[in-house]
């Protein structure tokens, strides 16, 4: 049976998690919610950058661009895989990079009502690739996590 207190912990990281969630897809509402002419702008600040480092190359708007869209749904996967993890009390991978690529989509068709922006195949598949990544960031800190863990708790076995 588990403990009141940690009953608690427990309801908080579930709160938390989902609230974090919401957070990320309001801050990827907002991003998709510029104009062309806007996210350019914002965009134009890091390709400037790698043009200063590595020359000019129209390649560096495109990865810049790509790359955003990629970490945006990388970070809402692992949120996404924090919240299902905490909400279950097991690894739900598929069903958070489900629930990421889900929003991606809806990502994209708001776009379509955005001055200068559209709603691309690629798009989406780009930031379903974030969602991979991002479930396997998870896997990662989850298998550290629960190694760090275990090595404590052998520890003060042996004290």
């Amino acid at each position: 049976m588990v403990s009141t207190d940690s009953g608690k912990r427990n309801r908080r990281a579930v709160a938390v998690s989902w609230v974090l969630c919401v957070l990320c897809m309001g801050a990827i509402f907002w991003f998709s919610s510029r104009t062309a002419s806007e996210s350019t702008a914002q965009s134009d600040v890091f390709v400037e950058w790698l043009m200063s480092l590595f020359g000019e190359s129209a390649l560096w708007v495109f990865i810049v661009r790509k790359s955003a869209h990629c970490l945006e749904f990388t970070g809402l996967s692992l949120l996404f895989n924090t919240a299902w993890y905490f909400t279950r009390e097991r690894k739900s991978v598929l069903l958070a990079v489900a629930c990421t690529s889900l929003y991606a989509v809806t990502d994209e068709l708001h776009q379509l009502f955005v001055d200068g922006r559209s709603c691309e195949l690629r798009d989406w598949a780009i930031d379903t690739l974030g969602a991979v990544l991002g479930a396997l960031g998870f896997l990662v800190l989850l298998a550290l996590t629960q190694k760090i863990i275990h090595h404590r708790q052998q520890k003060r076995k042996k004290q």
